[in-house]
């Protein structure tokens, strides 16, 4: 199937486009258990205080589409011995360090994602805090692919999230995203990461839930933090107390690009159990959220460790 198809991209693009396919770090960055992430971009405004683009040497600033067509950038995968194309392929994630609905790179985004549908069909994932109106959210529900939404909310309170995330859009507009999501036939989930000890609080979080489900989210997907000092900075800068974030660090709080996990385990615990009470599908990983709205085993098998919480997924022997 992968040299099938590398011939036939290969005789629709011109040399120059192959070359730039080939040398392309999609090409040869090794996927992780839990799938390979696909950059629409580069940089991103939105400037979020919890943020750890800068230390991965990205930078807050208006965002650049990504130089590869939808085609080059699938030729590209392809490339890579370590992604399998379909179904029960790599999981594809797109976002990461930057947000793919960002208006610079909406188009893009929609261009990677047809080509993925044409080509590949593997699950894939999205992430995201763009207000997505109802055109954009059709245009995703016709693609032939096992797709499926993260809309990162941390908090209802306007005021803390507008500290948190000082460009991005209004909660209240990132809940309408969900809406026209679900509205449009996609399973879309609440992005509850980072997990901000001593900022963000469970009854604070509960109401979240609550409002997200409301909104038409299936479930929450519930992650971690890591810190260094630029991070903590920036929280400290926009006005919070990151007191119990350095307590709970479970390593010395470096400098420069290194970054150490905060202890959020107990935290994480009882938000997936609030999330199971109000109605939502509780995920502890991403990967099970994507695997879940493809009813595909987690590639991850998560089911055999502590990330199971049993979301009813009939692909996973649980």
């Amino acid at each position: 199937m992968r040299r099938e198809l590398i011939e036939r991209l290969e005789s629709r693009l011109d040399r120059r486009e192959i070359e730039k396919a080939r040398r392309d770090s999609h090409a040869r960055r090794r996927p992780r258990p839990c799938g390979i992430t696909v950059h629409p971009g580069h940089g991103c405004p939105r400037a979020c205080s919890y943020c750890y683009i800068p230390e991965m040497g990205f930078r807050f600033e208006r965002a650049r589409p990504y130089r590869l067509s939808g085609e080059g950038m699938v030729l590209a995968l392809l490339y890579n011995r370590g992604f399998e194309p379909g179904r029960e392929g790599t999981f594809i994630a797109v976002g990461s360090v930057t947000d793919p609905f960002l208006p610079e790179l909406a188009d893009k985004t929609l261009e990677y994602l047809r080509t993925f549908s044409r080509w590949l069909g593997n699950p894939t994932q999205f992430s995201t805090k763009s207000a997505i109106d109802g055109e954009v959210a059709e245009s995703l529900a016709r693609l032939e692919l096992p797709l499926n939404g993260l809309v990162t909310i941390l908090t209802p309170d306007r005021e803390k999230a507008s500290r948190l995330e000082p460009r991005a859009p209004r909660p209240e507009e990132r809940l309408e995203t969900i809406t026209e999501l679900s509205k449009a036939g996609l399973t879309v989930d609440l992005f509850f990461r980072p997990i901000l000890p001593g900022i963000v609080g469970l009854e604070e979080a509960e109401e979240l839930f609550r409002m997200a489900r409301d909104a038409g989210a299936r479930g929450v997907v519930v992650g971690g933090f890591r810190v260094n000092e630029g991070i903590l900075s920036r929280l400290k800068r926009s006005g919070f107390d990151v007191s119990e974030i350095v307590n709970r660090a479970n390593r010395p709080i470096p400098k420069g690009r290194k970054q150490v996990y905060v202890r959020t385990g107990d935290i994480k615990e009882r938000l997936l159990r609030i999330a199971r009470e109000v109605g939502l599908t509780p995920f502890g990983a991403a990967c099970c959220a994507c695997a879940s709205a493809a009813q595909v085993p987690c590639p991850n098998r998560c089911w055999e460790g502590p990330f199971c919480t049993e979301c009813g997924n009939p692909a996973c022997p649980v």
